[in-house]
C-alpha cells in the first residue's frame, strides 16, 4: 500500500464510531471488509458496510488532492447546497441540510429540536420498525449513547443519558409479526398520538427499512397539525418525487450516502424543511449543549448559530470525505433516466426473486411485493427449516471471508447481513447505483452473477449444515 492510500485509509476510517475502526488481526472492519480492498468485490449488500466502487476510489484521491483545514467550511456549505440541487423540484432551496456521522445520529436531532421547542415537557417518540432500523437508532431513540467512541475520536459512555435535561418517553413498533408478515402500524400510531393530546410528538416512520419496508405515508395527511413526522430514507432507495412531496408537507427525511449510493460507511443527514429551521433559530438552545460529545458546529446550518455556538468546532475531514464520494456517485447516478433506473431494478428483483423461488433452500420474506425492489430479503431452510439468526452469522461469514469461483470478473462476495425479528431471521441481496449505472451505461441487463450468488448460497449452506 502507498503512503497516500494509507493515508486515504485513516482519513476513511476516522470520524464515526466503532463500526468503522479497522481491526489489526484481519486488516477489516467488523463486517470483513476494508473500504479499500473493492477489487474482485461483488457487492450485493445492503447495509451501510461497503467498500469503495473504482468511481469512488477516484472521488476519494480527487478530494485528498485538494482538501484543505481552510476551506472546510466552504465544502460544508457546498455539499449541503449540491444535495439540494440534487433532490428539489424547483428553484431555491426548500430544505436544509443537517449533517451527522452515521444515519444512527439523525435519529437524536428530532429530540432536540423538540426539547428546543418545548422545554422541559417529556417528548413522546413514536419509532416505527426499530428491528429493520441501523444498529445504533434504537438507543438513539431513547437519548442514550449508542457507540463507544464519537466522531472526535473519543471514547464516550455506551448506554448512558446523553442530555440530561432532555425527555422522552418512546414507543417502539415492530415491523413484521411472527409470521413473517408486514404489520400495519397505522392505527398504534393513531392511538398514541390520541392519548397525548397537547404533548410534543415526533412520528419517525420507514420507508425502505433493511427489508425494503414502507410504512403507509398516508397517517402523515391525518396528523398534519401536532406531530414532527420524520421518515427515515436512510437506505436512500427512494425517487424524488417522494422527497420533494415530503419535504413539501413539512416532513423531516434522514438519508446516508453510504447505502443505495455505495460511499463508504459512515455519512448521514438529514433534510429538514425551512419551516422547521425558523421556528428553532427563534428559541433559546442552552439544551443543545448535552449534545457536545456527538455532534460538531459544522453538522448544523448557519441558520441556527445559537446551537452552532454550544457544539465545537470540530472538522471532520472522514465525513467530508465519504458525503464526497456519495455526492459524486448520486450526480453520475442522476444523470440516467429516473424511469430507465427503476426498470432495470424491477427486472433485477424479478430475476433474482424468481431464482430464489425455484430453490428448495429459500423461502421468500412475506410481503415482498410491498418492499422495495432494490432489495430482495429471503429465509434460508436446510430440510424445511429456517436457519436461525446465528447460523444465518455463520453463513455470512462464511460467504464474505471466502473466495469463490465462477463469478465474471469477481472472486469474493458480499450480502446483506442476517436481519432477527423475534426468534426468526432472514438475509438479503440488494443493487447498489454503481452497479444499476454501470449497466445503464452498456445498455445491457446481466444478471449472470446474481444467479451465481445465489448458487454460491446453495452450496454453501450445503457445506456448512448438511455436511
Amino acid at each position: 500500500m502507498s503512503s497516500d492510500d494509507a493515508t486515504l485509509l485513516d482519513i476513511l476510517t476516522s470520524g464515526c464510531d466503532e463500526r468503522i475502526f479497522l481491526r489489526p488481526e484481519t486488516n477489516a472492519n467488523k463486517y470483513h471488509l476494508n473500504p479499500l480492498n473493492y477489487a474482485g468485490l461483488f457487492h450485493r449488500g445492503s447495509c451501510t458496510c461497503g467498500t469503495l466502487t473504482p468511481s469512488g476510489y477516484q472521488t476519494a484521491v480527487d478530494f485528498m488532492e485538494t482538501y484543505s483545514d481552510e476551506r472546510h467550511n466552504a465544502l460544508v456549505k457546498d455539499q449541503a447546497k449540491r444535495l439540494q440541487a440534487l433532490l428539489r423540484e424547483t428553484e431555491g432551496d426548500q430544505f436544509h441540510v443537517y449533517f451527522g456521522p452515521s444515519g444512527s445520529d439523525m435519529m437524536y436531532l428530532p429530540l432536540l429540536f423538540q426539547a428546543i421547542l418545548h422545554p422541559g415537557q417529556e417528548i413522546i417518540n413514536i419509532v416505527s420498525c426499530p428491528e429493520e432500523l441501523g444498529s445504533g437508532s434504537k438507543a438513539a431513540a431513547e437519548n442514550t449513547y449508542y457507540a463507544e467512541w464519537n466522531q472526535f475520536g473519543e471514547r464516550i459512555p455506551m448506554g448512558e443519558v446523553v442530555a440530561k435535561n432532555l425527555h422522552a418517553r418512546v414507543h417502539f413498533l415492530d415491523a413484521r409479526a411472527a409470521s413473517g408478515h408486514i404489520v400495519d402500524r397505522k392505527q398504534a400510531i393513531r392511538d398514541l398520538i390520541a392519548k397525548h393530546p397537547g404533548q410534543p410528538l415526533v412520528g419517525n416512520l420507514v420507508f425502505g427499512s433493511k427489508s425494503g419496508i414502507k410504512d403507509d405515508l398516508a397517517i402523515i395527511d391525518e396528523f398534519r397539525e401536532g406531530v414532527m413526522w420524520v421518515v427515515d430514507m436512510c437506505q436512500f432507495r427512494t425517487d424524488r418525487t417522494l422527497i420533494h412531496e415530503l419535504i413539501g408537507k413539512n416532513v423531516m427525511i434522514m438519508v446516508t450516502g453510504s447505502k443505495f449510493y455505495q460511499a463508504p460507511p459512515f455519512c448521514g443527514a438529514l433534510l429538514v424543511p425551512k419551516q422547521w429551521t425558523s421556528l428553532l433559530a427563534a428559541k433559546p438552545a442552552g439544551v443543545a449543549k448535552g449534545f457536545e460529545r456527538l455532534f460538531s458546529a459544522y453538522d448544523f446550518p448557519t441558520a441556527l448559530p445559537a446551537v452552532r455556538e454550544q457544539l465545537p468546532a470540530y472538522k471532520n475531514v472522514g465525513l467530508r470525505l465519504r458525503w464526497e464520494i456519495a455526492l459524486r456517485e448520486m450526480e453520475a447516478y442522476m444523470t440516467f433516466s429516473q424511469e430507465e433506473a427503476n426498470d432495470l431494478i424491477r427486472r433485477w428483483s424479478q430475476v433474482v426473486t424468481g431464482r430464489l423461488a425455484q430453490s428448495d433452500y429459500f423461502r421468500l420474506m412475506p410481503n415482498i411485493e410491498l418492499t422495495n425492489d432494490s432489495i430482495v430479503s429471503f429465509m434460508v431452510l436446510i430440510q424445511g427449516r429456517a436457519l436461525s439468526n446465528t447460523e444465518l452469522k455463520k453463513l455470512f461469514d462464511y460467504l464474505v471471508l471466502s473466495r469463490h469461483e465462477g463469478l465474471r470478473d469477481y472472486d469474493r462476495v458480499f450480502i446483506g447481513q442476517p436481519v432477527q425479528y423475534g426468534e426468526k431471521s432472514f438475509i438479503r441481496l440488494a443493487i447498489g447505483s454503481y452497479s444499476v449505472r454501470k449497466q445503464m451505461a452498456k445498455k445491457q441487463f446481466d444478471p449472470t452473477n446474481d444467479l451465481q450468488i445465489i448458487g454460491l448460497i446453495e452450496r454453501a449452506v450445503k457445506h456448512l449444515f448438511e455436511a
